[in-house]
């Protein structure tokens, strides 16, 4: 006796159903994701800590030391603001971090999304840090991008970057009023503090501008910390090869979406995935790339990736 290899109406029932059912369960598995990465994840600000020791001081200890005990600054680095007219709670929030006893506060770029919220500019710090607060541009602030941009221009690179470069003075106006020394391929410079301090324009400086920049921490000790600051990671070995002790920067997000195991997808940068954001070192030099605390309206999603600010102790 030959079993039937028929399949009656029943079996292709139960087939389609099957199908029907894991079909809806991957829908509204990736609707829940798509929820939670656009609605929560993108709202669960966090404050994060890190301690760091300069080059200059591992080397100090390694030898001995000189009899002097170290210096500390505490930092707060924030970026990637994304501001937008609506963003009442974010503001809160970097209000509420700024209201502590800081050394300095650095804030690297894409502060401002649209024009309305240069309204926030004022307020966004609740206290002026001992050595002030600076900021830096990045692409957002000097370019409006379009969804062609965003998408196609990922494929073809000539199409993604707009052709109108926007005038940040109402952005340099806002952050001033709030207490921000805004610099633009420019330096301060702390004489009784020792600390020379860089600000490097979107999308980068040339070696050339920076070689001009780097020659005014002359007027400073041989034992000076120089900082800098930038929006897009690029040609990291320039401001290593320059002398910083410490560089602060952004643009990109941590990821945005970073898979358990892989981590980030893309970094939109020179950087590989697993430098997308945290504490860096290229030769003698510390870089902080922050994941910042907003992005794009149009591709602000978060997944395994929350948006943050970080508290550094910074020896030297």
């Amino acid at each position: 006796m030959t079993r039937s290899n028929f399949s009656g109406p029943g079996s292709r029932l139960g087939i389609g159903t099957y199908t029907l059912f894991a079909g809806l369960f991957l829908f509204l598995s990736a609707l829940a994701l798509f929820i939670y990465g656009t609605r929560i994840e993108t709202r669960r600000f966090r404050l994060e800590k890190l301690k760091v020791k300069s080059c200059r001081q591992l080397a100090k200890n390694d030898s001995g030391g000189n009899g002097q005990l170290p210096r500390t600054l505490r930092i707060l680095h924030i970026s990637d603001l994304h501001l937008q007219e609506r963003d009442h709670k974010k503001v809160e929030f970097i209000r509420a971090i700024t209201d502590d006893d800081y050394d300095m506060v650095v804030l690297t770029g894409d502060i401002f999304q649209f024009s309305k919220s240069f309204d926030f500019g004022p307020f966004l710090l609740s206290r002026k840090p001992r050595l002030g607060a600076y900021a830096v541009f990045g692409n957002h602030d000097y370019y409006d991008y379009s969804l062609v941009n965003k998408t196609i221009g990922r494929i073809f690179r000539g199409m993604r970057q707009p052709d109108i470069r926007k005038d940040v003075s109402p952005h340099r106006r806002a952050l001033e009023a709030g207490g921000f020394t805004v610099l633009v391929n420019e330096c301060h410079i702390l004489p009784e503090e020792n600390i020379f301090i860089a600000g490097l324009d979107y999308p980068g400086i040339k070696q050339e501008d920076l070689d001009v920049l780097m020659q005014k921490s002359d007027s400073l000790g041989e034992d000076q910390l120089k900082l800098a600051l930038f929006h897009l990671p690029w040609r990291l070995e320039r401001l290593t090869a320059a002398g910083f002790d410490m560089v602060f920067g952004g643009h990109t997000h941590g990821g945005q979406i970073r898979l358990p195991g892989f981590g980030a997808i893309i970094t939109d940068s020179e950087l590989h995935r697993s430098e997308a954001s945290g504490l860096l070192k290229r030769g003698n030099t510390y870089f902080h790339i922050s994941r910042g605390l907003g992005a794009d309206p149009r591709s602000n999603l978060r997944l395994f990736c929350p948006p943050a600010a970080t508290v550094i102790e910074l020896s030297y």
